[in-house]
């Protein structure tokens, strides 16, 4: 079908889908607009609220990589942790041994305190 102008059936078919746009255009001003954040900052709580964890993290593995020695800031994060496990049992050996040196040189002290009690009781003056 021919209208005027050499206007075909497609063209006015085209016409009315523009129209038919306007009306979409109105319903999607009022949908719900979505901001996006810029990078680095979120819009969600839930959100925020993971970062401020991550940070907390982050801040105490920064402390605990500073008190552990070995600890280089090029390492990754587990092998990192790998050294401050091994550090701790270290720590927790020697305290070990020192807790039985120290048991071991009280015992001694107190037979020496004992004897010497015994021999100024006896009065052995060769002590």
């Amino acid at each position: 079908m021919k209208v005027k102008n050499d206007t075909t059936k497609k063209d006015i078919l085209r016409k009315g889908e523009k129209g038919g746009n306007k009306e979409k255009e109105v319903d999607k001003s009022k949908e719900v607009i979505h901001v996006r954040a810029k990078r680095g900052q979120a819009t969600d709580s839930h959100s925020l609220a993971e970062r401020v964890r991550r940070e907390k993290i982050n801040n105490r593995l920064r402390r605990l990589k500073d008190l552990v020695p070995g600890c280089c800031k090029t390492m990754g994060m587990a092998v990192m942790l790998d050294e401050i496990i091994n550090y701790v049992h270290s720590l927790q050996n020697q305290v070990e041994f020192l807790s039985m040196e120290l048991a071991a040189a009280s015992s001694f002290y107190d037979f020496n305190l004992e004897s010497e009690a015994i021999s100024k009781s006896t009065g052995d003056k060769y002590t």
